[in-house]
């Protein structure tokens, strides 16, 4: 008898990290289901893949918000979330801080360009080249800005809900995301699909 618990406690314990650490796969990419991040718990609305000139799949990303968060919320001001990129090729600082400004250039107005331009600016300082297997990491929490985190390891952070909204929109935005298939991936198990 004394063995038999013995072993069904073992199986249990085996169990255990299976079921609090389940992961869904992008494209080899691996994205835990739920994190917790500054104290609050985050769950995975979604993966999916940026391409480039549809052929070239560049990277996987995936997206953290509240368990009670919808696609509406997603950029708003009081809402913690979670972008993490992990990529399959080699690209530099600089092609990562163009598309990005590319896609910022587009989405705001210049007023609040010119407004949010150091804030940018500060975030594109703390990147760098990337190669397969690499992953950055965006955290923004409330009341205290948008960390930075590149395989893991802290490399900055930039204060402002305005700095996250316009960043994270890089991806969320409504009326013009990076591309509409992307954002839906993205936010495909949030409670609401927003405009899509």
């Amino acid at each position: 008898m004394g063995n038999l618990l013995i072993a069904g406690l073992t199986a249990i314990m085996l169990m255990v990290p299976t079921l609090t650490g389940a992961t869904v796969e992008q494209n080899g990419a691996r994205f835990d289901e739920r994190i917790e991040q500054a104290g609050e718990r985050l769950r995975l609305t979604g993966t999916g893949v940026a391409k480039y000139r549809i052929v070239f799949t560049v990277y996987a990303a995936g997206l953290y918000l509240p368990p009670d968060a919808d696609a509406d919320q997603a950029l708003a001001t009081d809402t913690p979330r979670r972008l993490e990129i992990e990529y399959f090729h080699d690209i530099s600082a600089e092609d990562i801080i163009r598309a990005a400004n590319t896609k910022l250039d587009e989405q705001l107005s210049p007023a609040r360009q010119t407004r949010l331009q150091p804030k940018i600016d500060r975030f594109h300082a703390l990147f760098q080249a990337v190669s397969d297997g690499d992953r950055y990491r965006m955290e923004y929490i409330p009341g205290e800005g948008t960390r930075l985190a590149f395989n893991g390891k802290p490399v900055g952070q930039v204060a402002g809900g305005d700095f996250a909204a316009a960043y994270f929109g890089i991806w969320l935005d409504a009326d013009d995301p990076l591309t509409r298939g992307l954002r839906r991936d993205l936010l495909a198990g949030a409670e609401s699909s927003g405009t899509d």
